[in-house]
């Protein structure tokens, strides 16, 4: 039985986008924030999936949870991933949520903008313009929550656009979530990853791909849910 929950958060984010879904939800839970951002800083060279990995573990420590479900948003999906290769014993299952899963020994520039090229692996990537941002990834937010989020985003790491995941573990139960207005993971691509990450369940919200920012509640029902069915 879990007994809580870890919140990984995507590209740009931090632990404040689970806010709401965690005031929702029943299950005690802890929102990590990845390095590059709120409680950790970017530290100033290449951040590996390694490190987030050892991040969300720290967290998951300060929670006092032994047993977890782990959740990964977007770009968190290769954290999740990672935590999952090197941590399994710790792991009641693990939710991918518009959540991103490149092929093995591929990057998420691979799946995403094949033949983009990094400057600097250790250096980060700025924020998209507000406008790109709002249709890619928070169509269902209205002007003030959007305008609110979009102030909070910051850089992001380049290494881990470019950093290949090595392989898949399969012993921890999976479920992928698809967000069925994502402009981003789109249903043909959540189809092109499926193979390889082989989910137990698979399910849908009806959201963009914000989903834990512009249907919380939802989210939060949703999570509740998984926790129950893995207990």
């Amino acid at each position: 039985m879990a007994d809580g929950v870890v919140l990984v958060h995507g590209g740009h984010h931090g632990a404040w986008c689970w806010d709401d879904v965690r005031a929702a939800m029943s299950t005690p839970t802890v929102a990590v924030d990845l390095p590059g951002r709120g409680t950790r800083p970017w530290p100033g060279r290449r951040v590996t999936f390694a490190d987030c990995a050892a991040a969300v573990l720290a967290d998951a420590d300060a929670a006092g949870f032994e047993h977890f479900l782990l959740v990964g948003h977007s770009l968190g999906g290769l954290t999740i991933s990672t935590v999952a290769n090197t941590a399994p014993e710790r792991l009641t299952g693990v939710v991918y949520l518009a959540a991103l899963a490149p092929p093995p020994g591929h990057t998420v520039f691979d799946l995403l903008a094949p033949g983009t090229e990094v400057a600097d692996p250790a250096g980060t990537q700025d924020v998209l313009p507000p406008e790109l941002s709002r249709a890619m990834f928070a169509g269902d937010l209205d002007d003030d929550a959007f305008a609110a989020a979009e102030a909070r985003l910051v850089p992001e790491p380049c290494g881990l656009f470019i950093e290949p995941i090595a392989a898949y573990q399969h012993t921890v139960p999976v479920t992928y979530v698809r967000a069925t207005r994502d402009a981003v993971v789109t249903a043909e691509l959540v189809a092109a990853m499926t193979p390889h990450l082989a989910p137990d369940t698979e399910l849908e919200i009806e959201s963009d791909h914000d989903t834990m920012l512009s249907h919380p509640a939802e989210t939060a029902a949703l999570l509740d849910r998984l926790v129950a069915e893995a207990g």
